[in-house]
């Protein structure tokens, strides 16, 4: 029997699909600086010279706020929830951006398996604008996962 044959047919499962939203600030700054003048608090931020993962010490400041994760296919309502408390500044993420010439990003990384449909990765008009508004990025890693009874080998 072929392989392919001794393969079951996997159904779709959405409640696997995970999502997380972020949007971050990245440039040549104090974190405590960015805090102050948007006077909300960050949920990461990391300072020129720290430490990185692979042991580099960071070039960049980073400052993070507004994650969102769940299982949901409403990746826009992810977006919008991100963004909520941003929405009323604007323009001083206008002038971090010039200020500090900072990177404004809201990014958005859905996991799915294979077999699963992918979750609209669509934003409103509303999330659209503020990007516009703001000069922030919309970054999309999509990262698609084989099911546990399957091997890389057959996936894809």
């Amino acid at each position: 029997m072929e392989e392919q044959e001794q393969l079951r047919r996997v159904l779709y499962h959405a409640e696997h699909a995970e999502c997380l939203t972020y949007f971050s600030i990245e440039g040549k700054f104090d974190p405590d600086q960015i805090t102050a003048y948007l006077r909300i608090a960050p949920e990461q931020v990391r300072r020129i010279g720290d430490r990185r993962p692979n042991g580099e010490p960071a070039k960049t400041a980073l400052w993070r706020f507004g994650s969102v994760s769940g299982r949901s296919t409403d990746i826009d309502g992810q977006m919008k929830e991100t963004i909520r408390n941003l929405l009323p500044k604007e323009g001083l993420l206008r002038q971090i951006k010039l200020q500090y010439n900072a990177s404004l990003v809201l990014t958005v990384v859905p996991i799915v398996r294979y077999d699963e449909p992918v979750p609209s990765l669509a934003p409103s008009l509303a999330v659209m604008r503020f990007c516009l508004e703001t000069g922030t990025e919309l970054s999309i890693d999509l990262y698609v996962s084989c099911p546990d009874d399957l091997t890389a080998d057959t996936c894809g």
